[in-house]
């Protein structure tokens, strides 16, 4: 699990209906897809598969469908928000035959080192399986991070945060007890590589998981000269989705998934909006460049 955990971990869309249901047969061969092209860990209700626009049941029916789809890869299923959503939907991703779950990160304005570890310390107590911690805007205290890391049930960090450095003192730290995955995508990935990440998260998996994998294969034999041109490769995509703080994030990948015929809607539930039309046409000639196929 762990090595499985140091290459790509894919995060799928959700994709929706014109009308903005949840369209199952398209989820599935999006799923199918990515583990045929060779991705070994799948999260459904990422960030990107819009975790925080799903409903409690719809997250459910998500992860019970990228099991399914999934054959035989491994399926860490995101969990968050309250802490008894997060258990409960901890539990049903157990039922549904998931590896485990990563645990996003928490967005409460007021937390205290204590309220952090014990959160997480609930979320691991109710896993039948593995916990994957998600750190993202503010990082937790150090002694919360030091009890997370201590959990027999963390195989594995996601690192969200733009901070190589920290990132370095992270993996030095607790790099023999957890695996430190770049939560950054295809970006930063040859940099966290360099300061002792192992593997990274992908969005662009969902267009083309090729070059990712390739990306990830480079960095793993450490051939940075291959990795730096395969990062020149991702580039574009990657910089177009961080627009407006990242507010392209989520859109721009459907609506490459869209361009390529890989799914018939490209529709995102509000707060978040399509793509500008300079962004989408700027896209286009990104999705052409990538060259995707079904």
């Amino acid at each position: 699990m762990r090595d499985a955990l140091a290459t790509v971990s894919a995060v799928p869309v959700t994709p929706f209906t014109p009308d903005g249901s949840i369209d199952e047969p398209a989820l599935e061969r999006v799923v199918a897809r990515m583990v045929s092209q060779g991705v070994q860990v799948v999260v459904p209700c990422g960030g990107t598969g819009e975790f925080s626009e799903l409903t409690a049941d719809e997250r459910d029916r998500v992860a019970r469908l990228t099991v399914d789809a999934a054959g035989g890869a491994l399926v860490l299923v995101g969990v968050g928000g309250d802490l008894d959503g997060a258990v409960r939907a901890t539990r049903a991703a157990a039922t549904a035959g998931a590896a485990g779950v990563m645990i996003h990160a928490l967005g409460d304005p007021y937390l205290t080192a204590e309220g952090v570890a014990a959160y997480v310390e609930r979320v691991a107590a109710a896993a039948d399986g593995v916990v994957v911690p998600y750190f993202r805007g503010r990082l937790p205290a150090a002694s919360a991070i030091a009890r997370i890391a201590a959990l027999e049930q963390a195989v594995a960090v996601k690192w969200a945060i733009p901070d190589v450095q920290g990132f370095a003192r992270f993996a030095d730290r607790y790099g023999d007890d957890v695996v430190p995955v770049c939560g950054l995508a295809e970006s930063w990935a040859p940099y966290f590589a360099l300061a002792g990440g192992r593997g990274f998260t992908s969005g662009l998996v969902n267009v083309d998981a090729r070059l990712p994998l390739a990306l990830a294969s480079a960095l793993e034999r450490c051939d940075f000269t291959a990795a730096m041109d395969l990062w020149r490769a991702c580039l574009p995509f990657e910089e177009l989705r961080a627009r407006h703080d990242a507010g392209n994030n989520v859109p721009g990948v459907k609506e490459a998934m869209e361009i390529a015929g890989l799914i018939p809607s490209a529709t995102v539930r509000p707060p978040l909006a399509p793509l500008s039309p300079a962004d989408r046409a700027e896209l286009e000639q990104i999705v052409k460049a990538l060259a995707p196929r079904p």
